[in-house]
């Protein structure tokens, strides 16, 4: 077959083949699943079978994001200014040094008991989501700054991003079938039972590790240019962060991150509460009303790479919040299953376009500040954009949270009251609408439009190749 054919062919003159972005795209993923897990399932496997309350879940992720504000930044600097290992490399080895930890973490998490005492079980997961999240943050930012060298275009970013997106979903899909069946509705469940299901699920995701960083290359031309080496002192790295802070790009583009997309951090979360006590139905009508919408945007996916490639970053974002706020507004008023998949084939379509639309100005940021400093930093910005996001995680759950427990939620009642049930709606529904609004009011004064997209990527080509390509990526 043809498109095998050009999978298969090596790519030319330093540019990406497809076999090499397709591997390129698979370590995201892969720690998408481990947050699916940590984020997502867990929280509901820990209020609804553990017994863990809604309040303490809160204080969970308020002191977690504290525990963020402190490393992330140095974990960024430590990256970006450790020394090219002439066998190792650089990013992949420190992806390697990580993943067991992580692992390790996610299996420790399915051992608290109900029997144990509420600060016993709030303990034990703080002690296992700190570990998880210094390893996570090394992972991922390891990850992301290796991204960015190999594939050089914006073009080339966004094919990976769009690959990410469909492996993403389709190894987290797993994830979410195992919450949706055994999750909801089933609040008498065997706690052993489900433990061990998510167990599965846990070797599922070390195994998409494995493959994923046994098919990656760490090539030294990717550290020929910009590569900050030296030790770190506060001096360096406030010298690093203080440009970064005096920036309108960074400053808008960390506004619009923290606030526009923030409620997607918790989005099956509240999907889960939605579909087990407002809408009252769980199994094969709650996986299709989470996994059809998707099947949608995987249809669409390859027409927004191409739109995003032509309008710019920019302009896809600002269409792409139109269906996902009128998808949200319909979710707020829906009352069967099937009402929900509707609503949310707009909100997710919304959303990729959103997301995607962001990957090559992201990418910009960094090369618009390697262009001004001389070298290039993706693990210190990645971690300041990650510092500055993390507040969305904790904070939207918090925000979830205590509109449960404001409108009365009850972590044991088989039915929820009507008050309960109102206030999940305004969680799921109108929370995401009110940050999506606050969000764009950055973006729209965020400076790099479509021609300076393109004359950023033409640099970072020039930087990593030696000279720019056709202005396509190909």
């Amino acid at each position: 077959m043809k498109w095998l054919e050009r999978f298969r062919q090596p790519g030319q003159d330093g540019r990406l083949s497809g076999r090499e972005k397709f591997f390129l795209a698979l370590p995201i993923p892969a720690s998408s699943l481990s947050g699916v897990l940590i984020h997502n399932v867990y929280i509901k496997l820990y209020t609804d079978l553990i017994g863990l309350a809604p309040m303490y879940v809160g204080l969970v992720y308020l002191i977690y994001n504290i525990w963020n504000f402190l490393n992330d930044p140095l974990i960024g600097v430590l990256i970006d200014r450790r020394k090219v290992d002439p066998k190792r490399g650089k990013f992949l080895h420190i992806m390697r040094i990580s993943v067991p930890f992580m692992i390790l973490c996610l299996v420790a998490m399915l051992f608290s008991q109900p029997s144990w005492p509420q600060w016993l079980i709030f303990t034990a997961l703080l002690v296992e989501l700190f570990i998880f999240d210094t390893f996570s943050t090394a992972y991922s930012v390891a990850a992301n700054s290796l991204i960015l060298v190999a594939a050089a275009s914006k073009e080339e970013r966004v094919d990976v991003n769009v690959i990410q997106a469909y492996v993403a979903n389709i190894v987290s899909f797993v994830a979410t079938l195992v919450p949706t069946f055994l999750l909801v509705g089933n609040r008498e469940g065997n706690l052993t039972q489900v433990a061990l299901i998510l167990l599965g699920v846990v070797a599922l995701n070390a195994g998409i590790y494995y493959w994923a960083l046994a098919n990656l290359q760490d090539k030294p031309e990717y550290y020929a240019l910009g590569n900050p080496e030296g030790s770190l002192n506060l001096n360096t790295l406030w010298a690093d962060i203080r440009p970064l802070l005096r920036s309108r790009t960074f400053r808008t583009w960390a506004g619009y991150n923290l606030l526009a997309l923030a409620p997607n951090a918790v989005y099956f979360t509240a999907f889960l509460y939605l579909m087990d006590h407002v809408i009252k139905t769980g199994g094969l009508e709650a996986t299709l009303a989470d996994v059809v919408p998707m099947l949608v945007v995987f249809a669409l996916l390859p027409f927004m790479a191409r739109f995003i490639k032509r309008a710019g970053g920019k302009r896809a974002i600002l269409w792409g919040s139109l269906p996902y706020a009128l998808g949200h507004v319909w979710l707020f008023f829906t009352g069967s299953w099937l009402m929900v998949l509707l609503a949310y084939i707009p909100i997710m379509a919304g959303k990729y376009l959103m997301s995607t639309g962001g990957v090559p100005l992201g990418a910009a940021l960094i090369d618009e500040n390697e262009r001004l400093t001389g070298t290039r930093k993706p693990g210190l910005i990645g971690a300041l954009l990650a510092l500055i996001a993390a507040p969305a995680l904790s904070s939207q759950l918090m925000i979830f949270m205590g509109i449960l427990q404001a409108f009365g939620y009850d972590v044991k009642a088989p039915t929820q009251t009507q008050q309960a049930m109102l206030g999940i709606r305004v969680g799921t529904a109108l929370v995401p609408i009110a940050f999506l609004l606050l969000g764009l009011i950055p973006l729209l004064r965020f400076p790099i439009d479509r021609r300076m997209e393109e004359e950023l990527s033409e640099y970072s080509q020039q930087r990593r190749r030696g000279g720019p390509l056709d202005g396509r990526g190909r």
